[in-house]
C-alpha cells in the first residue's frame, strides 16, 4: 500500500466510518443480565450509563479477570465490584490514528466513540482492521504469508 493511501486511512475521522451500536444499562444491572445482553447481540462489552452519562464499561476481558473466581456472585450489580469505571473515549472528531494510539496505548480493544458527553458509538481494534482491509482488499488481500519470505523456486503445478 501505498504511503498516501496509507495515510488517508489513518486520518479518517471516526464518525465518518460505521460505528457499532453500544447496549446500553444502568450500573444496577446484574453482571449475569448484561451477559445475557452481550450473548445475545454477540457483543463484546455493556455501557453503564447513570443519568445520560457513561459511567462504566464491561467487556469481556472484565469477565475472564473478575468474575471467574470460586464463588462470584453473577447476580451482584455490576458497579458493585466488576465495572471499569470512568472507561476512557475517544471523540467522534478523533481520527483512526488516534483511535489506534490509544487502544495500543492502554492495551484497550474497544473504545466508546463520543459526540459531547453522548457516547455515539463503538470502535473496536477488529472493526479497525476490517475497514482496512475492505477499503484496500488488493492490497491486503495480495499480501503474501510473510512478507519477508523468499521463495528458492515457484510453487503449483
Amino acid at each position: 500500500m501505498d504511503r498516501s493511501r496509507l495515510t488517508r486511512f489513518i486520518n479518517q475521522k471516526l464518525q465518518d466510518l460505521p460505528l457499532d451500536e453500544p447496549v446500553f444499562v444502568p450500573p444496577s444491572t446484574s453482571v449475569r443480565g448484561a451477559l445475557g445482553l452481550m450473548r445475545e447481540g454477540s457483543r463484546s462489552c455493556v455501557l453503564a450509563v447513570a443519568g445520560g452519562r457513561l459511567v462504566g464499561i464491561f467487556t469481556e476481558r472484565d469477565v475472564l479477570t473478575k468474575c471467574m473466581g470460586e464463588g462470584f456472585d453473577w447476580d451482584q450489580p455490576l458497579e458493585a465490584a466488576v465495572l471499569t469505571r470512568s472507561p476512557r473515549t475517544i471523540p467522534a472528531s478523533g481520527t483512526v490514528a488516534e483511535a489506534i494510539a490509544t487502544m495500543q496505548q492502554h492495551h484497550y480493544r474497544t473504545l466508546p466513540v463520543v459526540d459531547g458527553e453522548r457516547v455515539i458509538g463503538l470502535i473496536r481494534m477488529g472493526d479497525l482492521m476490517t475497514h482496512l482491509a475492505e477499503a484496500y482488499p488488493e492490497d491486503i488481500l495480495n499480501l503474501p504469508p510473510r512478507p519477508h519470505q523468499v521463495m528458492e523456486r515457484p510453487e503449483g503445478g
